[in-house]
């Protein structure tokens, strides 16, 4: 047994010799990190941007791992508009703090420069997901890029959604205004690309569903009616004004919305609105025809075939109806209004499990896309 332990022994402190080494390496990375951290935090707090970007560059590489230093080297980036740079740096950020609503908001704002903007709707949608409260300044960016990204996509109510949000907030920005204006009469242009002979009609239609989202009612209904009596003929103006009505003016709502067909002979969401005004007055054979047409000017729309099935099903066409629903659901799995009516549908079918189903995926599908704050 000697030798074997004579070789241990005479192993053991070669060892210890080759740790030594590697802790007294590590020690000293460590040392030019801190220093090379706290350089870049000297630089940056004044202002010497280029120095900044190559201090935390350079403890990077040290410490890849060290969120802080993309944090700060993509913002750098972000007021150098160097957006390439500033994409990479939160890009990486993400696979660090994967649920951080900050860094994905970033990223999405980078790739809004770089136009890419598919990425950057998906990846501002993440930084809405996980939230960006605790810091406002940059919620309030990314929620107008997002918005104008969604208008860009067609996807207005979305993006109106936003703009209203930013004004009951108390924004009165005049680019948030003009952007809210672009996206209200339905146009997939982002600001910069709006011809200047639209610019007038844009800001005026902003204005009002602006004033409209932050609920000043009265100046609103200014807004609207200065936009009318200088844009009479101008497509999407009547029915803007008919869709603001219909809350407390439905009566001046409904020729409104048929003005607007008149102008926009294509025009599906004049006769959605107008599909479900009816419905709401239970005047439903009077809403059948708009609900009707809409379909054929929007086979693959979820909306339209939810108004004409719940029309048909309060008709007594049960059969037709629930077919209009399941198409709907169909089209719209995740959105909970086919849900609901198709379990009332049923239920008057007499298919209480199919009844039952629906109403608990409608439960599920609700508390899923339930906004903060709502019960």
């Amino acid at each position: 047994m000697a030798p074997l332990v004579v070789v241990f022994l005479l192993w053991l402190p070669l060892d210890e010799k080759k740790a030594a080494p590697r802790e007294r390496q590590a020690a000293a990375g460590t040392t030019a990190f801190t220093r090379l951290a706290q350089q870049a935090e000297q630089a940056r707090q004044a202002h010497q941007a280029a120095e900044a970007i190559d201090l935390y560059q350079r403890a990077l590489k040290l410490k890849p791992a060290w969120k802080e230093g993309w944090w700060y080297l993509g913002t750098l980036y972000y007021q150098q508009d160097s957006y390439p740079e500033c994409r990479n740096a939160f890009q990486r950020l993400t696979l660090l703090e994967p649920k951080g609503g900050a860094a994905w908001s970033m990223l999405g704002l980078c790739e809004f420069r770089t136009k890419e903007y598919e990425l950057a709707i998906a990846h501002l949608q993440q930084g809405q997901q996980f939230g960006v409260a605790g810091v406002p300044e940059i919620d309030e960016v990314a929620k107008y890029h997002l918005a104008l990204l969604l208008t860009r996509a067609e996807n207005y109510e979305k993006s109106l959604d936003i703009f209203f949000e930013l004004a009951q907030r108390g924004k009165d920005d005049p680019a948030m205004v003009a952007a809210a204006g672009i996206a209200a009469l339905r146009m997939p242009l982002l600001p910069e690309d709006v011809p200047a002979e639209e610019r007038e009609i844009t800001y005026l239609a902003g204005r009002a569903v602006w004033d409209a989202g932050a609920r000043h009612s009265a100046q609103a209904q200014k807004d609207f009616e200065a936009l009318l009596a200088k844009y009479p003929k101008a497509p999407g103006v009547h029915f803007l004004f008919g869709s603001f009505l219909l809350t407390e003016q439905p009566d001046r709502a409904i020729p409104e919305l048929k003005k607007e067909i008149e102008i926009s002979p294509d025009h599906v969401p004049a006769r959605v609105q107008i599909a479900f005004e009816y419905l709401r007055r239970e005047e439903y054979a009077a809403g059948i025809p708009y609900a009707e047409q809409a379909i054929q000017l929007a086979p693959d729309s979820a909306v339209v075939h939810t108004a004409l099935g719940r029309l048909l099903v309060e008709t007594g066409n049960l059969q037709r109806g629930v077919a209009e629903l399941e198409r709907a659901e169909k089209l719209a799995p995740d959105s909970p209004q086919p849900r609901i009516a198709l379990a009332s549908a049923y239920a008057k079918m007499g298919r209480s499990q199919d009844a039952e189903r629906e109403r608990r995926e409608f439960l599920r599908l609700r508390e899923l896309y339930k906004k903060p704050g709502e019960q």
